[in-house]
């Protein structure tokens, strides 16, 4: 099975230097949003609130800038006042 690596690249830049076995694609994408959803949960990101980009690459190398990159989940937010 292929390795993936999931780096998340918000201003801190936490580098996975490990990487989880997956079957596919198709299972680095299930991964890459279950991944997304613990790290904005325990995190708790407040650069994203204020319309900056918080990314995860999913690479097959341990570090962001090597490799081929498979995917790129992007999410930013903003706050409208009422």
């Amino acid at each position: 099975m292929p390795r993936y690596y999931f780096h998340i690249l918000n201003g801190k830049m936490l580098v996975d230097d490990v990487g989880v076995e997956v079957a596919d694609t198709e299972a680095a994408k299930l991964e890459a949003v279950k991944y997304a959803g613990t790290v904005l949960t325990s995190e708790h990101p407040t650069d994203m609130w204020k319309g900056i980009p918080w990314e995860m690459k999913v690479t097959d190398g341990p570090s962001p800038k090597e490799g081929r990159t498979f995917l790129t989940l992007t999410l930013t937010a903003e706050i409208n006042a009422t």
